[in-house]
């Protein structure tokens, strides 16, 4: 009788566990899985400092001390592509807690010719 009731009671367990699972909880700080989302200080080889804003549904804000645009996050393959209003894209990468950043302008070069490349962290 104990036997057939421990059964019981694992098997009811067991198909709780199961009927409950749902989707993991979205990391607030990730557009599909990368952590982009937030304020970020990047500097780039030639010098240029910009301040990017990601926002969770993938809108965002560059700015430079000679531009400030709006653009659009989105991923693809293991990186995010920042494509902004004013006709430049950027690849951002993740290495560790920074990410690296691949600058094109115009936007047609994207990715076939040469970028400007830098370093993004996190400002907050």
């Amino acid at each position: 009788m104990s036997i057939t009731r421990n059964l019981l009671s694992i098997g009811t367990v067991l198909t709780l566990s199961l009927i409950s699972v749902g989707d993991p909880p979205k990391n607030p700080t990730s557009v599909d899985g990368l952590p982009v989302v937030g304020k970020w200080s990047v500097e780039f080889a030639n010098g240029v400092r910009e301040t990017c804003e990601v926002k969770s549904d993938g809108t965002s804000s560059v700015v430079e001390p000679l531009r400030s645009s709006p653009g659009k996050a989105t991923v693809r393959e293991k990186a995010v592509v920042i494509v902004s209003d004013d006709d430049r894209v950027e690849r951002w990468t993740q290495v560790g807690r920074r990410m690296v950043v691949e600058h094109w302008f115009p936007a047609s070069q994207f990715p076939a010719g040469t970028p400007v490349v830098g370093i993004a962290d996190r400002a907050e």
